[in-house]
């Protein structure tokens, strides 16, 4: 089935049903068709204008919409990306911890004590003693 044939047979079952539809009903379907053809047939303004300065709305209107307009967008806009650079400024900066950190764990596999050496107390008490004058 195409989409023309498909139409004409909802067409045709609307068609059949409006007659089963009682005058109460078919009244108010007038009214507010009517309603609509007249909110459709007046005539509207283009927000462009309101957006390129052709004055401020007094009522309700769009709140966002406002706020963004003009210099407002741009304070928005320059405060979004100052806590985007903070952010990322904070996440590159803690990259040396960790470069720092991985460094001390390449100079200990890479020692020649093996890695039990570091864990046993005996060591780090012998560490900690003043170093003697080499002869």
């Amino acid at each position: 089935m195409n989409d023309a044939q498909f139409g004409r047979q909802v067409a045709s079952l609307l068609d059949e049903s409006l007659v089963r539809v009682d005058e109460d009903v078919l009244t108010r379907l007038q009214v507010a068709r009517k309603a609509a053809l007249g909110v459709a047939a007046a005539p509207r303004h283009a927000r462009a204008l309101a957006v390129a300065g052709a004055g401020r709305s007094t009522g309700g209107g769009d709140g966002l919409r406002e706020w963004f307009s003009g210099p407002r967008a741009w304070l928005a806009i320059g405060l979004l990306v100052l806590a985007v650079s903070g952010v990322t400024l904070t996440e590159f900066g803690s990259g040396t911890e960790a470069d720092a950190a991985a460094d001390l764990d390449l100079a200990i596999l890479a020692d020649d004590l093996p890695v039990t050496a570091y864990i046993d107390n005996g060591f780090d008490t012998w560490l900690k003693r003043p170093a003697e004058p080499q002869q």
